[in-house]
């Protein structure tokens, strides 16, 4: 069951999204640092989870264990989305940067898709 995770579309949006929100939090590192010391840290940890997980997860042959890095991806999409509105909520980012969020939202849809997939096929002993 084992994939090569950089052929999947939401490890590739995964990917493209951590990009993103790094290029974001270079050019608000020092609202990031005023308002919210830590926010910058913690939001590129989070936002490489999501990717490092999905890929990390795919090189396992149990849709059991493939499906508990995908709940971990998806438990990191929950938290770069809450990030993301904490620092529109403050002013840190501006309303141009909202289709982060909406890509955050998709991918974690994507990946919940992909959960589903993996968990219907039956486990090898």
């Amino acid at each position: 069951m084992t994939h090569n995770p950089l052929s999947l579309k939401v490890v590739q949006r995964a990917f493209a999204l951590s990009v993103d929100v790094h290029r974001m939090a270079d050019h608000a590192q020092d609202a990031m640092a005023r308002l919210s010391p830590g926010m910058r840290n913690q939001l590129l940890r989070a936002v490489n989870s999501i990717a490092l997980n999905l890929a990390e997860g795919t090189g396992f042959p149990s849709p059991s264990k493939v499906a508990a890095f995908c709940n971990t991806a998806i438990g990191s999409c929950n938290e770069v989305e809450l990030q993301l509105r904490l620092a529109r909520a403050l002013d840190i980012i501006s309303a141009d940067y909202d289709p982060l969020i909406e890509e955050v939202i998709e991918v974690r849809r994507m990946t919940f898709g992909f959960r589903k997939h993996v968990l219907a096929k039956p486990e090898r002993p």
